[in-house]
């Protein structure tokens, strides 16, 4: 039977990381048969974890990560760090779930952020982090806009890569309204930059942010189901 871990992007500061479990093991409550790791973590990072159960006689890990698609971490971080300790166990085995965006279930949120925004008009657009070593990451997240039944203009827009919002705004009218669904994990940093990034393009009288996934229980849906299947 497969150990199931689950990994967060994290932080270097490990009381940060504290939260971001506590809130985790509310969401998936009360089903706790899980590991956490962090990417970022100088104490629990993806290696540490797999080692420290490994040594306990752990062989067989379903690694599922909290990312929402194949930019860096998920295609590079996660696999390198993995094939580390493969070379330590030659007996262990692994699979990676897929990213968090590209769960129908993801569509349905975005749609409901869409319902729930106080403007009923104009045009939606859903943000991510981006990255232009990773296109996959950017195909993803078109797709899931194109999955979107909303009844509104929706474009898929990141900080970075092809996708970035200076290059997008410049084919859209910038005369009307603008919802912005950003897709990140929680409102904070990442959601603070993808807002500076539009104010650049943007008047901000012009845009409504929703929240982001904020936890939402959709994602525990999500990563139930990724639980489940591998």
């Amino acid at each position: 039977m497969a150990h199931d871990i689950i990994v967060m992007h994290g932080s270097k500061k490990e009381a940060r990381n504290s939260v971001l479990e506590e809130r985790l093991d509310a969401l998936m409550a009360p089903h706790g048969q899980y590991s956490v790791a962090f990417i970022e973590s100088t104490e629990r990072s993806v290696c540490q974890v797999v080692d420290g159960l490994a040594e306990e006689g752990a062989r067989n890990f379903n690694i599922v990560p909290v990312l929402f698609f194949s930019a860096s971490h998920y295609s590079r971080d996660i696999p390198e760090a993995l094939r580390h300790i493969e070379e330590k166990y030659e007996d262990m085995s692994w699979t990676l779930a897929p990213p968090m965006g590209t769960h129908p279930h993801m569509a349905r949120l975005v749609e409901r952020r869409v319902a729930e925004a106080p403007h009923s008009s104009g045009t939606v657009i859903v943000m991510a982090h981006g990255n232009a070593d990773h296109p996959e990451a950017d195909d993803e997240l078109a797709r899931l806009v194109s999955q979107l039944d909303v009844g509104l203009p929706a474009y898929p827009a990141a900080l970075y890569g092809a996708l970035a919002v200076d290059g997008l705004l410049e084919r859209l009218d910038r005369s009307g309204d603008f919802i912005i669904v950003p897709i990140a994990l929680e409102d904070g940093f990442l959601t603070g930059r993808m807002k500076e990034a539009l104010l650049e393009v943007l008047p901000e009288s012009a845009m409504t942010f929703t929240p982001s996934v904020n936890f939402d229980p959709v994602l525990k849906e999500i990563i139930m189901d990724h639980l489940e299947k591998h």
